[in-house]
């Protein structure tokens, strides 16, 4: 079989004009649902060869990021991280490599359990017969998938304790279990339930997400990165200060009257910190849960529109006044909890929404 078509089957399915209109958001949402379903249907069934599993990554980290064989764009975050769990600070995104692998290992656990198919008989009667499939080692004259499947079940024994499957409780497979386990435990990111909590907006937990980690091409990271920047100040304000995350979020007198404004409108006080030490300290209010959701999309409206701000000075010389980012984030934001009216947890601080929405 020629699975380079599965390249050809996502690369289709990707128009780069289309992908322009889209925000961050949009794409990882097309990424998550469209193109994931196109390798995971294929890598349920075969074994993916690596030149094709590292093409379909290459193409999904392109599309994700705005990219294309004609026009490379830098991804921000790299893509090991981006595959993790959003509890572990990553985009959920699956790995086709490994998800290829933790598919497959259905097919593994099937001979292990003696499922009734006549595929499972079939191995058992021609390959496998008197031995278990542990000690059974593959003929050199069978064929490549039989060879292949062979080759990856010792990174899948310890999966089994007797006979059994040990990721889940009931014993049955779970291939989202095999692919955690692959990508083993990385360090939990306490405040993921709040960057990715539904009251953001999808386009500004995105931004909030790569701010919180210090990914935006802010002048003192492209000049790390070895791009020429003609002036590393900051454009938003006129302390001459150099362009950093720090500053353009933190210390930046522009972004020090939004914060200001915004803080005032919700009847709130938050010390400037840096972003995640912001949401650290927002978790650990004694504020109900929509209360905490809501100021988040605070911090997440001010990083999204002081960004925009930011792009909107250096590149077309227009300089947005902080009073129309602070109307445009309230106007934003009262749409956005009118959502959650008659929501249980909205009830439960009451005064809180009504006092913003009044």
């Amino acid at each position: 079989m020629e699975c380079h078509q599965l390249v050809d089957k996502i690369t289709s399915r990707i128009k780069y004009t289309y992908a322009k209109q889209l925000s961050y958001a949009g794409r990882l949402e097309v990424t998550l649902a469209v193109l994931f379903s196109i390798h995971s249907f294929w890598g349920s069934v075969f074994i993916l060869p690596q030149s094709v599993v590292k093409e379909v990554d290459k193409k999904c980290r392109e599309y994700l990021w705005g990219g294309n064989e004609e026009k490379r764009k830098v991804s921000l975050v790299s893509w090991e991280k981006i595959c993790y769990p959003k509890k572990q600070g990553g985009l959920n995104i699956k790995g086709c490599g490994k998800w290829n692998v933790a598919s497959v290992g259905k097919l593994l656990w099937q001979l292990v359990m003696r499922k009734e198919s006549l595929w499972v008989k079939w191995v058992h009667g021609i390959y496998i017969k008197t031995d278990t499939v542990w000690t059974h080692k593959a003929p050199v004259d069978s064929s490549w998938y039989w060879r292949k499947i062979n080759s990856l079940k010792n990174m899948m024994q310890q999966w089994y304790t007797q006979g059994q499957f040990n990721l889940t409780a009931n014993g049955e497979y779970s291939i989202i279990r095999g692919y955690n386990d692959l990508i083993g435990n990385q360090e939990k990111l306490e405040v993921a339930e709040l960057v990715w909590n539904s009251v953001v907006l999808p386009r500004q937990r995105f931004f909030l997400w790569l701010a919180m980690q210090n990914r935006l091409l802010t002048k003192d990271r492209l000049i790390n990165m070895g791009v020429y920047v003609e002036d590393n100040r900051c454009c938003l304000c006129q302390n001459g200060m150099i362009e950093s995350h720090k500053h353009l979020f933190v210390e930046c007198e522009y972004v020090a009257k939004v914060r200001a404004k915004l803080l005032q409108w919700a009847n709130i006080f938050i010390p400037a910190r840096e972003l995640k030490t912001t949401l650290e300290m927002i978790k650990l209010k004694h504020w109900k849960k929509f209360k905490k959701e809501v100021v988040t999309a605070i911090c997440g409206a001010i990083v999204y529109h002081i960004w925009k701000a930011r792009n909107w000075k250096h590149f077309k010389g227009v300089q947005i006044q902080y009073t129309d980012i602070v109307e445009g984030i309230i106007r934003e934001l009262i749409v956005r909890i009118d959502m959650y009216e008659n929501t249980k947890r909205a009830h439960r601080c009451r005064s809180f929404w009504q006092n913003l929405c009044k």
